[in-house]
Parts: structure tokens; C-alpha cells; sequence
């Protein structure tokens, strides 16, 4: 969040709010390389300029003019704002972006430059453009100077993206209710997995202890360790009671913590034993994977609420 007075004031002016509260960005790229620093945010849809996104993109734009505030550091450090949507909403993306920029700079107030990524399905496969390629940071300016397939077509793929966090926490209830059971499904899978993958390394006899951050964890190849706080803990614990639920009645297990579990595996029998269970669990199944054990939908922070500890 930028800071200084005039930017402060400024954004003031502009959306009609005091609030003062940090942005965060989908992504914050650094390149060793290059000294440009792309904030990337991705978006459903576009939005216009009355819309009440613009709180966040008018931040955006003018605390990635100067990123050494947000990194606490006094050297000078470029941004660049680059928002992602579908191919049809780009073109009034751009236009948005521009708007918002030029309304900013008329109040003294410099911004960084913007760009917008374009995502489609076209006949080869999904495809990354820009309408204003020109406008990237490079090397993202030639790498889309014409349309990337990302992800080719055959009869095996599935178009939609493959992502390394299967679940995103909802967003203000906006998250579609199928993807958001599709993520639940993928991420007990994952886990169960994990705790197969652990059950069968381990020598036996033994006590296996797991927890479910260390599941989950793997799970998210390592993406969990980065969840907020709040969430880190439901879903910890969701995992173990998962995994105690799968096993219990046929192999000896004690949840020693709300996320932590203890498998008694005496010999190679129990041990084919618990994998088996876990092997013919059924991720879909909204009565025993995660969707059955979250209490309340976890939400990523709005900007609108201030920052927490």
C-alpha cells in the first residue's frame, strides 16, 4: 500500500474510501535478472471504472510505481501491473486500466505501467494473448506477441488449467460452487495419496506419526506452508480427522492432537491393510472428504478489511 500523503489522498478522492488497508496481488514475480517486478492479478471478469475493483487496481498502479516501500527497502524498485481475464473482457480491460492511470496521474500522482493477459480456448488448446502486447514487460512482450498455446488439445486433456494449489479458499462467496467441490475432491485425494505414499515407505513394525500440515503440505508441494494462518489450522486438522476417519475400525489409530494422528502398523498385514482403506476412499464423496469436515468456508482477506499480524 503505497504510503505518502498525495497517493493516500488521491485514492481517497478517487474511490470514495478511507481505507488504507495492504492490496495483494495473485503474484509477485521477481526475475534475478531483470529489474522490472510484475504484480499479476487475475480476474474472472473484467470490470469498468465505476466498478469496486478499482480500489484495489488504483493501489496497485501506484504502489508498483515504487515497490521499495512494500519490500522495506530505500532503493528505488520498479513495478509493473499486469491483470489477467478472458479473452473477451480484455479489450475493455485495457480501457480500464488506462482510465483509472490517466484519472490517477491528473491528480499529481505517478503510476506504474499496466498491461492486460488475455486467457481463451481456441481450436489448438488454451491460449495466452495480449491485445497490447507492447505493453508487457518483457520478455512477456515477445513471448505473447502473437497467441501461446499453454496447454494443447487432445482427446486425453482436459482444457482447464492444471493448478499446483488444487483449492482455493472462496472469495467472498464468489467462487463457483462446482470448482469449488472440485477442489475439495482434488485436494482429499491428494492427501490421501500422501498418506498411502507414507504408510508404505515406513518400516514396520512401527508407530507412524502424521499431521496434517505435513500432508497437506505435501499435498500443495509445499504451497500450504504459505496459507493464512486461519486456514493452515481448519485444514490441518480436517486432514488428520480424514485420514483417522478412513482408517479407524481397521487399524489401530490415535489422534494424539486435533492434527495429529498415530497409525499402529505391528506388521506388513496392517500395513497392506491401511493402504488398501485409503486406496478405495472416495475423494468425490461430499459426505467423507473435506467438504464434510470444513466448518466454515475459509476466505482469502478482502482488501476492504485491514491488515492482520
Amino acid at each position: 500500500m503505497p504510503v505518502d500523503d498525495l497517493s493516500l489522498s488521491a485514492i481517497r478522492r478517487l474511490t470514495g474510501s478511507s481505507d488504507t488497508s495492504a492490496c495483494r496481488p495473485d503474484l509477485w514475480l521477481k526475475h534475478s535478472g531483470d529489474p522490472v517486478q510484475p504484480l499479476v492479478e487475475l480476474k474472472s471478469r473484467g470490470f469498468s471504472p465505476a466498478s469496486s475493483n478499482r480500489r484495489q487496481a488504483l493501489k496497485l498502479l501506484v504502489a508498483a510505481f515504487d515497490l521499495g516501500p512494500s519490500l522495506g527497502e530505500p532503493n528505488e524498485h520498479r513495478g509493473h501491473v499486469v491483470y489477467g481475464t478472458v479473452s473477451s473482457d480484455a479489450d475493455d480491460m485495457v480501457t480500464t486500466l488506462d482510465q483509472l492511470a490517466d484519472k490517477t496521474r491528473a491528480e499529481g500522482v505517478p503510476v506504474a505501467p499496466n498491461a492486460v493477459i488475455a486467457l481463451s480456448i481456441e481450436n489448438e488448446g488454451v491460449a495466452l494473448s495480449s491485445p497490447r502486447p507492447e505493453a508487457l514487460p518483457e520478455p512477456a512482450a515477445e513471448a505473447l506477441s502473437s497467441p501461446a498455446i499453454v496447454l494443447d488439445r487432445d482427446d486425453d486433456n482436459d482444457l482447464r488449467p492444471l493448478y499446483f494449489v488444487p483449492w482455493i479458499p472462496d472469495i467472498g462467496g464468489s467462487q463457483d460452487e462446482t470448482l469449488r467441490a472440485d477442489g475439495y475432491r482434488e485436494l482429499t485425494a491428494r492427501v490421501l495419496t500422501q498418506a498411502m505414499g507414507y504408510i508404505g515407505q515406513s518400516r514396520v513394525p512401527n508407530t507412524l506419526l502424521l499431521t496434517g500440515t505435513q500432508l497437506l503440505s505435501g499435498a500443495t508441494l509445499g504451497v500450504f506452508n504459505r496459507w493464512q494462518e486461519e486456514n493452515k489450522r481448519q485444514f490441518s486438522e480436517a486432514a488428520a480427522k480424514i485420514v483417522e476417519r478412513r482408517l479407524r475400525s481397521h487399524v489401530g489409530i490415535i489422534r494424539k492432537r486435533r492434527d495429529r494422528i498415530e497409525i499402529d502398523l505391528p506388521d506388513v498385514e496392517a500395513q497392506n491393510n491401511a493402504i488398501d482403506r485409503l486406496d478405495r476412499a472416495e475423494p468425490a464423496n461430499q459426505s467423507t472428504n473435506f467438504e464434510s469436515v470444513i466448518k466454515e468456508q475459509p476466505t482469502l482477506f478482502d482488501t476492504d478489511l485491514p491488515d492482520l499480524p
